[in-house]
């Protein structure tokens, strides 16, 4: 008979400590033994994590989540790509900044749209891409007019604000330069042509402090009447766009952070616009009673409450769109359009429109249908707060400047001050000059 022995042993450097060996050995008839041994541990003892141990952890951390971007590229969502972009991606992020630099706006929103890695690329190298673009691309005119943010708060969002602003900069000189191309120089030479072409490029930069202008004045209506809200609610106003007077110390304040040298420029180009808005929102002068009829043209002009709702409220983008359109009839057809599609009542999809305005809180947007909304009439838009400033007792321009302005406000010849000549010089005595008595007719319709 067998006796079972119970022994002990010391815990090892391990930190096991074996409880006991039970050992049972049988011999049986021939050359075979068998032994069955069974071990029984009583616990684990585990040491605690050192603070060493702790921080690298967390460095370790850190430093994968600044390099998600390249750990992801080489993940399991590029299988099956090319050798090439996997390696593009496991490059240092200094070297994507500079690739990435070199590339315009439009080809960074292709490569945004490409891929879900290249987006997260370039979303990481957002803040250094408008550091860059700030430093190299923008002139003063932008970054005076529309200040970059911080360095750690810069995003694309920025750039691409920018490049709409632009945009429409663009498209509305070229419909100006289409204006006088198509109907004031019909019978000029080749060599004023050219002359007007030299000036495109001094006029892009007027229409976009232009621009500037209107949306800083959307700006300021916007934050005095949506922020009456409660008052609305007492009086149970409903959505309703009434006009205002003008708001010359605002638009003072707006005025001084243009450019000193370029105000007047930007005065007579914003005249200049509204000429060209009034004019082509009214019906054509040789169409007679029948054509006006079978065409469905309106017998009267939009009026200037209707204009100063495009200018305030659309900015220079809907005014490069309302001169594209290549008739009367489509003009006044997509004036009617934007004017409805802002209101509650007439338009399901007013609060899109709303945001495209400037309104992106939603709680402002869900005030908008008990708001009353004041539009500043368009005579009383940026020529007050000028007259003011060229009384004879202020300072803000010289006495030349003064009287120049006098005279170009007496003859309305806008383009004329902007370009530098007469852009009517060169045309034939024995031309078509039923332009130019239309426009002495109907001035600037304002």
């Amino acid at each position: 008979m067998e006796r079972f022995r119970r022994t002990s042993s010391p815990p090892d450097r391990c930190g096991f400590r074996v409880g006991g060996v039970a050992t049972a050995t049988a011999t049986a008839t021939g050359t075979a033994t068998a032994t069955a041994t069974a071990t029984h541990g009583d616990g684990i003892q585990r040491k605690r994590p050192s603070i060493g141990q702790a921080a690298e952890s967390l460095q370790s951390r850190l430093i994968a989540s600044f390099r998600s971007v390249r750990r992801r590229g080489s993940g399991p969502e590029l299988r099956g790509t090319s050798a090439f972009f996997a390696a593009f991606l496991r490059l240092p992020n200094e070297l994507h900044i500079h690739i990435l630099s070199e590339l315009s706006i439009s080809d960074l929103l292709s490569l945004r749209r490409s891929s879900h890695a290249l987006n997260d690329l370039i979303s990481s190298c957002g803040p250094p891409l408008v550091r860059y673009w700030v430093k190299h691309r923008m002139g003063t005119l932008h970054t005076q007019m529309y200040p970059p943010p911080a360095p750690n708060e810069a995003h694309l969002q920025y750039l691409l604000a920018m490049r709409r602003r632009h945009i429409a900069s663009v498209r509305l000189t070229r419909e100006l330069a289409n204006f006088v191309l198509r109907d004031t120089l019909k019978h000029t030479s080749e060599r004023q042509r050219q002359m007007w072409t030299s000036t495109y490029e001094k006029m892009i930069p007027l229409v976009f402090g232009v621009g500037y202008f209107l949306e800083e004045h959307r700006r300021v209506i916007l934050e005095r009447d949506l922020g009456r809200i409660q008052y609305y609610r007492v009086q149970n106003v409903g959505f309703d766009i009434c006009t205002t007077s003008a708001i010359t110390n605002d638009e003072r304040a707006i005025v001084k952070r243009l450019d000193p040298p370029l105000r007047l420029q930007f005065f007579y180009m914003y005249r200049f616009i509204v000429q060209v808005l009034s004019r082509k929102l009214r019906p054509p002068t040789y169409a007679g009673s029948l054509e006006k009829f079978l065409r469905g043209w309106s017998g009267q002009a939009a009026d200037s409450e209707d204009i100063a709702f495009v200018l305030v409220l659309g900015g220079i983008g809907q005014i490069a769109k309302l001169l594209a359109c290549p008739n009367y009839s489509q003009r006044r057809r997509l004036l009617h359009t934007f004017i409805t599609r802002l209101s509650p009542h007439e338009s399901v999809g007013w609060r899109a429109h709303w945001r495209d305005v400037g309104v992106l809180s939603p709680a402002l947007l869900d005030d908008i249908p008990c708001a009353s909304i004041g539009i500043t009439q368009l005579d009383q838009i940026w020529q007050p707060m000028m007259e003011d400033m060229m009384r004879p007792d202020c300072r803000e321009f010289t006495e030349q400047q003064k009287e120049r302005y006098h005279e170009v406000m007496l003859s309305k010849k806008f383009i004329n001050e902007l370009m530098g000549y007469d852009v009517l010089r060169g045309q034939q005595a024995d031309g078509d000059d039923s332009d130019d008595e239309e426009e002495a007719e109907h001035g600037d319709d304002v």
